[in-house]
């Protein structure tokens, strides 16, 4: 099983009464591992172990009430916090063996970062400011829903018009879920084990947010069969992805 994640990081201001605990676990791990905290992250033999107790001492409370967090720092030097764990609200989505196309559309080509992890092994990762990433779902569901009308004129109600349905449907549960945030703070796209699944060849030139605003950009045109075509390459593409993380299938040739 692999775990692709969408990651909202909040301003640390934005806390309120955990500000001060925030503000405490970032410079303590700062000062003891002399950098931010990744998804990337790899922790050897006791090495979390010895920092939960570091900070438990440090702050003097019990290691069971300690909580953890991602956390980063933009160019200005503030803070931003992930919460691993949340009473309110959850901080961290996730999707098991492909990523779903919807989460596509939060962003742009231009926010794609191609990388190699601490063990080697090539990933990818996409960030953007919230505010920025909720306006593009306004976009894009504005787009579909225009499109409906142009789809069924064209013969393809079934099943493109369930295709496209499932994407706007995909795309009201994620507005529902950022609303909940400060629009000010950052989105990250993880691809995370799942670019292990994929062959380095091809993953160094994955570009499926380019592929799905393309498609986008083809239903407004009105070219609409286009648009099919390359939204069912795009989902073979995933659906291979998704057969080959779960074990389903020894080998596969990805597009």
């Amino acid at each position: 099983m692999a775990i692709s994640s969408l990651i909202v990081y909040q301003p640390l201001d934005s806390f309120m009464e955990e500000k001060d605990y925030w503000s405490s676990y970032v410079s303590f791990y700062e000062q003891y591992w002399g950098g931010p905290t990744s998804p990337y992250g790899v922790w050897f033999g006791q090495e979390y172990e010895n920092f939960r107790r570091a900070f438990s001492e440090y702050l003097d409370i019990e290691e069971e009430e300690i909580k953890d967090c991602y956390f980063m720092k933009d160019e200005k030097g503030k803070y931003y916090v992930c919460p691993f764990s949340s009473s309110t609200k959850s901080y961290i989505l996730s999707s098991e063996n492909y990523v779903p196309l919807n989460w596509f559309l939060l962003f742009t080509d231009e926010e794609r970062e191609y990388f190699f992890t601490p063990w080697g092994f090539a990933g990818i990762n996409y960030d953007t400011k919230i505010n920025l990433a909720f306006d593009r779902l306004e976009e894009a569901d504005s787009i579909l829903n225009r499109a409906f009308n142009k789809v069924e004129q064209a013969g393809l109600k079934l099943p493109f018009s369930h295709e496209l349905g499932e994407i706007r449907t995909g795309i009201a549960g994620l507005k529902n879920w950022l609303s909940g945030f400060d629009p000010s703070g950052y989105l990250v796209l993880n691809y995370g084990e799942i670019s292990s699944y994929i062959h380095p060849y091809t993953l160094k030139n994955e570009r499926s947010v380019n592929d799905i605003w393309q498609m986008l950009s083809l239903l407004r045109e009105g070219r609409v069969e286009e648009a099919h075509s390359l939204l069912i390459v795009l989902n073979e593409k995933w659906e291979d992805i998704r057969r080959k993380a779960s074990g389903e299938i020894e080998k596969l040739t990805v597009q």
